[in-house]
């Protein structure tokens, strides 16, 4: 799990506040340090271990910093780690301050950092819902994990394969007589955020056959992409195409309609809906393109933010796309960057 997406799921969970804080630094540690303390408050006999189930640390409010660094159990740890001259700024930074200090530190010392953060919460959840380990020196063990990190790193840039890039001319291609054409694209202003969808049908002139814009609200940009083909598949079928060739720019939603996904994953219900109409009595091509060949749905994608929420058919092209539609007719490219 990355750093980020550890912050940002202990920072939903600090609402509720914390009924344990982190496991030990050693045997020794809990024992001289934090038992004393806490049998002193009348809050346990087992110190900061949590052997209680209601436990809760006596050294201070349990936020994330207290949970991560402050706590005495993970205090220790952290004063054997950071150097002696750093100590104090260490532990006084605020929450953004010490992350982003220390990962923008050189050397190994943010790879240190990162599994010191990491398995101290994986410690403290594991005290708390068993499942902790044995360990003789955590300190040891972050410093070795770390190294390890560190070897692999080293192994893998010492055997990549520098990709080639050449410059080529990126255009919109007809299909074949006899086959229509779909683009179809997705726009989000966040991750999730507000996101539309766009689509255009085609034919082997580059006639505009029909389109559609939807405003769907608040989704992710996957989520979005595929609504796109779901809508697209939909008008196409309407329309009575038979012969189609779906081009999306996504490479990760061609993935999702050429090899599948897991039920449990969630845009799995929306794929579904794409396989009941890809499953249908006709034929329907799906490949990858890149932007520049897709620009006429990235501009209906981007069209539909001015538009209310859902769904509307275009039987016409809207003049805020006119001159991407003539210059796809024209055979207008443009030059991009791409592996060989």
């Amino acid at each position: 799990m990355k750093l980020s997406i550890l912050v940002k799921a202990m920072k939903r969970n600090n609402g509720f506040r914390y009924d344990y804080c982190i496991a030990e630094c050693s045997e020794h540690f809990l024992d001289d340090v934090c038992k004393p303390v806490c049998i002193d408050k009348g809050y346990s006999d087992g110190g900061c271990i949590g052997l209680a189930p209601n436990f809760k640390c006596c050294c201070g409010e349990e936020t994330i910093l207290h949970v991560l660094r402050d706590c005495p159990a993970m205090a220790g740890i952290w004063s054997r780690l950071v150097p002696r001259d750093q100590i104090r700024q260490f532990f006084t930074a605020s929450l953004l301050e010490w992350i982003y200090k220390n990962l923008r530190e050189r050397g190994s010392w943010p790879t240190v950092f990162v599994m010191a953060v990491w398995w101290g919460w994986k410690w403290r959840c594991g005290n708390i819902f068993g499942g902790n380990g044995k360990c003789r020196d955590r300190v040891k063990f972050i410093k070795d994990l770390a190294e390890e990190v560190a070897i692999a790193n080293a192994f893998v840039k010492g055997n990549e394969v520098r990709v080639s890039r050449v410059e080529r001319l990126v255009s919109w291609v007809s299909p074949e007589d006899g086959w229509v054409k779909l683009n179809t694209d997705g726009a989000s202003r966040g991750n999730p955020g507000f996101a539309t969808a766009g689509g255009v049908l085609r034919d082997h002139n580059g006639a505009w056959i029909g389109g559609f814009a939807v405003n769907i609200g608040v989704c992710s940009a996957p989520l979005a992409e595929l609504w796109g083909v779901y809508y697209g598949l939909f008008i196409a079928w309407g329309r009575g195409a038979r012969r189609v060739e779906l081009e999306v720019d996504s490479k990760m939603v061609v993935g999702f309609l050429t090899t599948g996904i897991a039920d449990s994953h969630p845009l799995s219900f929306l794929l579904r809906l794409c396989y009941d109409f890809l499953s249908k009595g006709w034929i329907v091509r799906i490949s990858h393109v890149y932007r520049e060949a897709n620009r006429l749905a990235d501009g209906l994608a981007n069209y539909a933010f001015s538009l209310s929420l859902g769904l509307h058919l275009l039987e016409s092209r809207p003049d805020v796309v006119s001159s991407i539609l003539l210059d796809d007719v024209a055979g207008v490219s443009y030059p991009r960057h791409v592996q060989v």
